[in-house]
């Protein structure tokens, strides 16, 4: 016996008609129709009369209503019980993420999540190269920036602050700096992939860095090594700001901001244990940054 079939026909006598029964299961009046007809055929028994004003049942329909509710219920609350326990959830996830995302947050959850769901295996690939979902069989993948002209699912997670910072010792060494153009006698250093493209381009302008990196941690590094100024995301370094070890730099200025994407393929079924992950990451990483 199909346990959609009966599904259907419980819904049905609840609502008295299949248009009814067509908006709550949002399925077309044609297919309800269909399956109630399949099911009576699988049963050799008429369970409904359809009326202009809606169905009545049969007494034989009655007989079955009376008898599958009670099971439908219980199975669903069975059912319903297993999708959520956390011992029934389990499975393997393949994530890609930049490396300073993997060291600086992603590694803390990964184990957070875990800790909650222990027969979930995760696979962390910490590189800024974009692999191919289908080709490695990735699941979700975390990026800043949006990606152009891709079919994957790209939910927006949160803005990322980007913001020049300095060590104190530096600036007291080297000097105060009030406006962007003061910034011309100073060691600047920024985030620089091998395309050429820099997150501080809009800002600095025709401003020559003394230094670049793709990486937020060698920057962060620069930093700390009291060598200069450096564009760094606000998560990076807001520690160090608060123990005023790092100075913000011109805090008044409109500074650049980038989007932090969680990727997924288009795929119409995802694992339980992959959508509980990407809610997970989607309502846990806005609270760390």
């Amino acid at each position: 016996m199909d346990y959609n079939l009966l599904k259907i026909f419980v819904k049905v006598a609840d609502c008295g008609s299949l248009t009814k029964a067509s908006k709550v299961l949002n399925h077309p009046k044609s297919k309800i129709s269909r399956d109630l007809v399949k099911l009576e055929n699988e049963l050799e028994q008429t369970l409904l009369i359809r009326t202009p004003r809606g169905i009545t049942l049969t007494e034989q329909g009655f007989s079955l209503l009376q008898s599958t509710r009670s099971q439908l219920d219980a199975l669903e609350s069975s059912l319903q019980k297993l999708k959520s326990d956390p011992n029934n959830i389990k499975g393997n996830i393949k994530i890609t993420a930049p490396e300073d995302l993997s060291q600086f947050i992603l590694t803390r959850l990964i184990t957070e999540f875990m800790d909650i769901y222990p027969d979930v295996t995760i696979e962390l690939y910490s590189t800024s190269e974009f692999l191919d979902f289908r080709k490695n069989n990735i699941d979700l993948a975390l990026r800043i920036g949006k990606l152009k002209d891709s079919s994957l699912i790209q939910k927006k997670i949160i803005d990322v602050d980007v913001i020049f910072v300095a060590s104190k010792m530096y600036i007291k060494a080297s000097g105060e700096i009030s406006t962007l153009e003061d910034l011309r006698s100073h060691s600047v250093a920024s985030i620089k992939d091998i395309d050429g493209s820099s997150f501080s381009k809009t800002l600095l302008k025709d401003q020559k860095l003394k230094f670049s990196s793709n990486s937020m941690s060698v920057l962060k590094d620069f930093v700390e090594l009291d060598k200069g100024v450096a564009t760094l995301p606000y998560f990076l370094c807001k520690k160090e700001i608060a123990t005023h070890q790092f100075l913000h730099i011109l805090p008044k200025h409109n500074y650049l901001s980038r989007s932090l994407f969680l990727l997924s393929p288009p795929s119409s079924f995802s694992p339980k244990h992959v959508k509980l992950f990407k809610k997970f990451l989607s309502e846990r990483i806005p609270l760390e940054l």
